[in-house]
């Protein structure tokens, strides 16, 4: 975010998790041994995780405030943080050392990988008034409000492409609206983005800051 920029919006991130689904029929990876070589790259990997007993709502392994995430049902690795840069960057370096340190299958192959972040905005303008405003022209909503004889609008803004199933590993869905407990100066923000193509997509992923800023800004006019 540029100076110039972050006197005027501010953007706060609750979670941010990037991951990798394989297309393998089975788990592609050796988690006793990635747990046991992880602590290589700075990873801190609790005793009895590695005797095999997880704790309920404990995280595997952690390196600062970024975790490890594992779903061998879904067939998923990836990274959960607090930051999209440090959790992209820490995703490449997770990835890295699975091919380095772990030898997986020369036929192993990504069917996507999925950027998840969910956080808020604050904005010197009113969320409220800017999305009643947003969609003011908008001759459907207009029309619908007259079967419910209120004047209506959209409470934000939600984005995917168009005319696509949501089940498609080439996706993605943004949300920007009021956030309900600070809807005169907060946004709720959500990016979930999902494709097959891995460096567009890490690019995509460092860069989600600024096409939020770029979207809120076109929305405030």
């Amino acid at each position: 975010m540029t100076a110039g920029k972050q006197a005027e919006l501010q953007i706060v991130w609750h979670q941010v998790t990037v991951i990798e689904r394989f297309s393998s029929v089975l788990y592609p990876l050796d988690i006793l041994e990635l747990l046991k070589q992880i602590p290589t790259i700075g990873y801190v990997v609790p005793e009895l995780v590695l005797r095999g007993t997880l704790e309920a709502g404990k995280p595997i392994a952690t390196k600062g405030d970024v975790e490890l995430i594992i779903d061998q049902d879904k067939k998923t690795v990836g990274v959960k943080g607090r930051d999209p840069d440090n959790a992209v960057e820490s995703f490449q370096e997770l990835r890295q050392f699975c091919l380095e340190r772990l030898d997986p299958s020369p036929g192993l192959t990504t069917q996507y990988v999925e950027f998840d972040g969910q956080g808020w905005a604050k904005s010197e303008k009113d969320p409220t008034e800017i999305c009643s405003r947003f969609w003011a022209s908008y001759t459907p909503l207009r029309d619908l409000g007259r079967m419910l004889e209120a004047d209506v609008t959209n409470f934000g803004l939600q984005l995917v492409p168009s005319n696509k199933d949501p089940n498609d590993p080439e996706w993605f869905h943004i949300y920007i609206e009021p956030l309900i407990f600070s809807s005169r100066r907060r946004y709720r923000l959500r990016c979930i983005w999902r494709g097959s193509d891995l460096e567009q997509l890490l690019m995509k992923f460092s860069k989600v800051e600024d096409s939020l800023e770029r979207l809120i800004s076109k929305i405030e006019g």
